[in-house]
């Protein structure tokens, strides 16, 4: 599945860390980063970054990543997910999510690709 991002939109991928079939605490991780190319997107806190982690209201394993603000180049990318804690200062790569940065929302093609992205709407990502 192809997660998108609508540049200087609201829009959340909301995705859950999953170990084994079960959703992973994420109490002790200091820092999330989603690298998109040449571009590192990187929250080291869990509440107020543009990924957040471990809030009230989330479920376990949550993470939510608003990216619309970034300067991220339109296109499509194979976006490794690192995690950091103090077991894994060096991060620890969960997984990869396909993530199309899409810059022109009026003109964005509705094909088959396009996913309505909300709070409801969490994918698992395993390890």
């Amino acid at each position: 599945m192809t997660e998108n991002i609508f540049l200087t939109h609201d829009n959340i991928i909301s995705f859950r860390l999953i170990e084994d079939g079960v959703a992973q605490s994420l109490s002790a991780v200091t820092k999330i980063t989603a690298t998109f190319g040449a571009i590192t997107v990187t929250s080291n806190d869990h509440e107020n970054g543009t990924i957040k982690w471990n809030n009230a209201g989330y479920s376990i394993g949550e993470v939510r990543m608003d990216l619309g603000g970034e300067n991220i180049p339109a296109g499509l990318y194979h976006v490794p997910i690192v995690i950091y804690d103090t077991d894994n200062l060096n991060g620890l790569v969960w997984g990869y999510m396909a993530i199309k940065v899409v810059d022109d929302v009026e003109s964005y093609p509705n094909d088959l690709n396009v996913m309505v992205c909300d709070d409801a709407n969490t994918e698992d990502l395993n390890i």
